[in-house]
């Protein structure tokens, strides 16, 4: 079994998240799990620690000096959080958010997530018009034209109509590229409309009040932890509830 990756101390959120997942999931798998298991957790961590990572948790979790007797698992993480990823990297994400493309392999929901990736990041969630405005601004001329078309906006539309829409208008234009694809010669380029079914109505997590990374990555994989945890939008991370 693959062991966790290890975190180096950068200021990178998504390097942090992404050691944070693979400790949670490696926790999980080897059953390492439940409020008997808190010493197990924290010794754990420190395993999966790299120089500059390792070295602050040498100095405040275990050093003879340190100012803080008592560490749960969940002080470790928020600690090294706290301690590692800066402001200045979590504005980062937001410059990210502004900067995400659509491509043609990723597709409408591609970008959707890869939007949605980020905002979830941000000190300061963007709200539903900003997030509807940049989703339409990124798309392809041609299917932001045909969603408009329609009647769907940022201003007036919910972000699964949104979603819908595109999704449709980008289904319709493979279709009709299928059929030029393979249009014999000498076949006038003039046609009816091609009538496409429409995807069902996604459920974009979007809508829905995006979590703190860390915490849902908690909730996920070790409940008895996250139970002692609460949301609150002013931290940058998380409080002790």
């Amino acid at each position: 079994m693959p062991l966790p990756e290890k975190y180096s101390g950068d200021e990178d959120i998504e390097q942090f998240d992404g050691w944070l997942h693979s400790l949670l999931r490696w926790l999980k798998i080897n059953h390492f799990t439940g409020p008997e298991c808190e010493r197990e957790h924290i010794a754990l961590t420190a395993m999966y620690l790299g120089i500059k990572a390792k070295t602050w948790f040498n100095d405040n979790v275990e050093g003879i000096n340190r100012r803080r007797q008592v560490w749960t698992f969940k002080d470790v993480i928020t600690g090294l959080y706290d301690w590692f990823i800066h402001e200045s990297s979590i504005q980062d994400t937001t410059q990210k958010f502004y900067s995400v493309k659509y491509t043609t392999d990723g597709g409408v929901y591609g970008y959707y997530h890869e939007l949605q990736r980020y905002a979830s990041r941000m000190i300061h969630e963007p709200d539903s018009y900003t997030f509807n405005t940049q989703l339409m601004m990124g798309l392809p001329s041609g299917i932001l034209q045909s969603v408009v078309d329609k009647g769907v906006t940022a201003e007036m539309s919910v972000l699964e109509d949104i979603l819908y829409m595109a999704k449709s208008v980008e289904e319709g234009n493979k279709v009709l590229r299928r059929y030029d694809e393979h249009r014999r010669p000498g076949v006038s380029n003039s046609s009816h409309p091609v009538h496409v079914a429409l995807p069902s109505h996604p459920s974009p997590t979007a809508s829905q009040p995006v979590q703190t990374v860390v915490y849902a990555i908690l909730v996920n994989y070790i409940p008895v932890i996250a139970t002692s945890l609460q949301l609150t939008k002013s931290s940058k991370l998380l409080m002790v509830s």
